[in-house]
């Protein structure tokens, strides 16, 4: 792999790269993307999400954590014609 796949995360302080994973709701694999981890998550999910749908047509709702608020959503309902739901983490977890 060429060093300029890789990346710093100023976020969580590690340097490499970051994975990013469509499944479905049975948790197989649909689609994976690889990128320098300086890539932000949504700039990521535009390509990813790209694929996922001309690959997998009846897809119509993608559910995705914090991350991938802003925008993307709007993007996604727009250009992709998907729902794509943003889901937030309980702050009643321990």
């Amino acid at each position: 792999m060429p060093a300029a796949t890789r990346g710093y995360d100023g976020g969580k302080k590690v340097p490499g790269r970051k994975g990013r994973v469509v499944t479905d709701c049975l948790d197989l694999l649909l689609a994976v993307a690889v990128t320098a981890a300086n890539v932000g998550d949504r700039a990521a999910a535009v390509p990813l999400l790209e694929r996922v749908r001309a690959a997998h047509r009846s897809l119509c709702l993608i559910w995705a954590d914090g991350g991938y608020t802003g925008v993307l959503v709007d993007w996604a309902r727009e250009e992709l014609h998907r729902t794509l739901e943003i889901v937030k983490r309980s702050d009643d977890r321990r």
